[in-house]
């Protein structure tokens, strides 16, 4: 009896099947959580923008300079706040995601250690471009009353460079969503259309890189982050 138990789980090892989806760990249930507070964060600055700092004036620091710096300076705190939950929060929400997505997709063990890389590096975009966000506002609020037009050109390349690490391009975010979703269309340890869903919002965040189309792909691929990581917060948090 015992030689035959030791017989048959020799085969099961050596016949190559493929292993079970990994179930839903500690990480992959706190993966669960991080992924509803990061489309927590994007429908607040969807909210912020639309119904609060627009209204009240905001413009991009491109677009007008002096208006921009003038309105950065009317309303720092709520700027702050406002770069603290999208990039800061959502940044370091990014990183405990895209932690537990790699183990859930533990089957696939090389797309897996992809996509936690791609994941990670997303986060720290995010978390640097908040970073510099703030820190730049505030170095651009103490020049003005020391020389107005280089606290302007300050506001303005703190901007640009802001803009070009935290979602003028979003090349980062769709690397990570296609290489997530041609894991969980391979592995199916998430469900098909999910996996589809990533796919797509990967080539609309990929159209983020041409100019005529920025604006746009980058307003479809934010909102449908929204819908991606509430429905993969509750994925990964179902046992």
């Amino acid at each position: 009896m015992t030689r035959l138990i030791t017989t048959t789980r020799s085969d099961s090892t050596t016949t190559g099947a493929a292993p079970a989806p990994a179930s839903a760990g500690p990480l992959v249930r706190i993966a669960g959580l991080a992924a509803q507070v990061v489309a927590g964060t994007y429908v607040i600055g969807f909210l912020a923008m639309v119904a609060y700092l627009v209204p009240r004036g905001f413009t991009p620091a491109v677009d007008d300079p002096a208006a921009s710096l003038d309105f950065l300076r009317d309303h720092q705190g709520e700027l702050g706040a406002w770069y603290f939950v999208l990039y800061l929060l959502g940044g370091a929400a990014m990183a405990l995601v895209s932690l537990g997505v790699a183990q859930r997709l533990a089957p696939a063990p090389a797309l897996a250690r992809v996509s936690a890389a791609f994941g990670l590096i997303w986060s720290g975009l995010l978390i640097a471009s908040g970073s510099i966000a703030l820190v730049g506002q505030h170095a651009a609020v103490a020049l003005h009353a020391q020389d107005p037009d280089l606290a302007v050109t300050t506001w303005v390349s703190t901007s640009v460079v802001q803009d070009a690490l935290g979602g003028g391009i979003e090349v980062a975010g769709a690397l990570w969503a296609a290489v997530v979703g041609f894991a969980v269309l391979r592995t199916r340890t998430l469900s098909a259309p999910l996996g589809g869903l990533a796919l797509g919002l990967a080539a609309v965040g990929t159209a983020t890189v041409v100019p005529a189309a920025a604006d746009a792909a980058t307003s479809v691929f934010g909102l449908g982050l929204i819908l991606w990581f509430t429905w993969l917060g509750l994925s990964l948090r179902r046992r």
